[in-house]
């Protein structure tokens, strides 16, 4: 099988792992840019799985000259970034790492739970301003005792409903499939409504893939629901919630924290309150350096088997 992967920092031992079962790996050049889209075609005409991320979008365009089985295989979670024709879908395999970036996004999600409870933007203000913790507009606060709701019930919300309970928290959990998680009602976490999780939930954590079943599922209507010292944290795209909403609730109140992780967007960059109660960052609650190690081994384990059964 002769494989491309974009990434020129790709994990030695995955690379080990792919050649040693006879894989013909070949590493994007260190440095250089990655492909373009018109090179991108090239790369999927020539090799038999191409190895990519979120950034590198995948369009039907590209499968024009397709005739053979083709293998996708995403450094990520999400497969939104994938599109294949309808006529080309019985030739395209596509393999992803659902629990690879579980530990790193629930690290990013408790931190900013904490870095918002503790008021460390508004403590830092004031230290460089010569003024003392008796101007904070509210006192920091602990999570202990407050309640956590978490939107989703898929790897990542569930190592964050693991660590809220070690903070002390309360959970509550929205999941469109109860009924499947019965192992988390058993540990003590509690389905409730959309609704009811809004109005209760002190903190808020969105977890969700994008597609159409959650598409805009963060409403205006949702967003009134929620305290106005709530701290909402999003590590789903864009289209699952309406940002419009969450920062005229940040404007209005500035105990209502916004915690968003997104693509670049130019649209949300003019957008962006420049207050403490809102922190945007660039896609990076998964992207750390364990999070990678893990995606690129993860992917070469499952190539391999796919190799060694071809």
């Amino acid at each position: 099988m002769k494989i491309y992967t974009i990434f020129d920092d790709f994990d030695e031992k995955a690379v080990k792992t792919i050649k040693d079962a006879g894989g013909e790996l070949t590493v994007h050049p260190y440095g250089t840019p990655r492909p373009d889209s018109i090179q991108m075609k090239s790369i999927l005409e020539e090799y038999d799985c191409v190895i990519i991320g979120t950034t590198q979008k995948i369009t039907e365009e590209m499968f024009e000259n397709i005739s053979l089985p083709r293998l996708i295989a995403t450094a990520s979670v999400g497969l939104d970034h994938i599109k294949i024709p309808e006529d080309k879908k019985s030739l395209v395999s596509i393999i992803n790492t659902p629990k690879a970036n579980a530990q790193s996004v629930a690290e990013y999600t408790m931190g900013c739970a904490l870095y918002c409870c503790k008021r460390l933007t508004e403590g830092n203000m004031l230290y460089r301003h010569g003024k003392n913790n008796k101007n904070l507009f509210r006192k920091p606060e602990d999570l202990s005792g407050k309640i956590m709701g978490v939107i989703g019930a898929g790897n990542i919300s569930v190592r964050i409903m693991e660590y809220a309970r070690f903070f002390g928290m309360e959970v509550l959990c929205w999941t469109k499939t109860p009924e499947n998680h019965k192992d988390l009602e058993e540990k003590g976490i509690k389905f409730v409504t959309l609704d009811a999780l809004a109005e209760t939930a002190d903190v808020i954590s969105v977890n969700l893939p994008n597609n159409s079943g959650t598409q805009r599922l963060i409403s205006s209507g949702i967003v009134k629901k929620m305290k106005e010292t709530a701290i909402f944290i999003s590590v789903s795209r864009l289209e699952t919630i309406d940002i419009d909403a969450l920062f005229e609730k940040a404007l209005k109140h500035k105990s209502f924290y916004v915690c968003l992780d997104l693509d670049i967007d130019e649209g949300v960059i003019k957008k962006i309150p420049d207050q403490p109660n809102v922190t945007v960052t660039p896609h990076t609650a998964g992207g750390t350096v364990e999070t990678r190690k893990r995606m690129f081994r993860e992917l070469a384990e499952q190539i391999t088997d796919i190799i060694r059964k071809s």
